[in-house]
């Protein structure tokens, strides 16, 4: 199988007081949006991404198109890096359908060779925190075994894809992850 145009990720919430410290890390500030009735098996996405420094100086900013196949843990992908004026032409038919987050990419130990993406939601998302663990082949991702200080595992739960939140907002089951009952 050509993996080449292939995304292979797992998803998990985190508690905002489990996560490791980043502050001296740079970080990327992300917006994007999702253009909608575009018809089929993909999602077509927009992404600006302005590359900070730890002390919150832009190191530069890039813009990019994205074309994502429907699934979960492994799914296509197709992504161009376009200039900022095709970014501004096109991000009008993302209406309303868009998210900031700030991601940091960090060191996960593990057996298995992979990247995290720890983002920390904006605007209406805010106080939701995930981490996106990716790979370089599905059983890498299959025998992933997560650090004590991740969360549940949103891989499986479209309610949690970036689309779904930005369409949606915070799911209902959120608030129930992170203020569970008490009896």
């Amino acid at each position: 199988m050509d993996m080449k145009n292939k995304e292979i990720e797992r998803k998990f919430l985190l508690e905002e007081k489990k996560i490791p410290n980043v502050t001296q890390k740079n970080y990327m500030e992300i917006t994007q949006g999702y253009m909608q009735g575009m018809g089929g098996e993909y999602i077509y996405r927009l992404r600006q991404v302005l590359n900070m420094s730890a002390d919150g100086y832009n190191l530069g900013e890039q813009y990019f198109q994205t074309i994502k196949g429907k699934g979960s843990k492994v799914r296509d992908e197709y992504e161009i890096e376009i200039l900022r004026p095709q970014f501004s032409m096109l991000w009008p038919l993302c209406k309303d359908i868009s998210l900031t987050k700030k991601r940091y990419e960090i060191v996960i130990e593990s057996t298995v060779k992979c990247h995290g993406y720890l983002d920390i939601y904006k605007n209406t998302l805010k106080g939701l925190f995930t981490i996106e663990v990716e790979f370089e082949n599905e059983e890498d991702c299959d025998n992933f075994n997560p650090p004590e200080w991740f969360g549940r595992e949103v891989t499986e739960d479209f309610s949690f894809t970036n689309f779904k939140l930005s369409l949606n907002g915070l799911p209902d089951s959120f608030s129930q992850l992170t203020h569970p009952q008490r009896s």
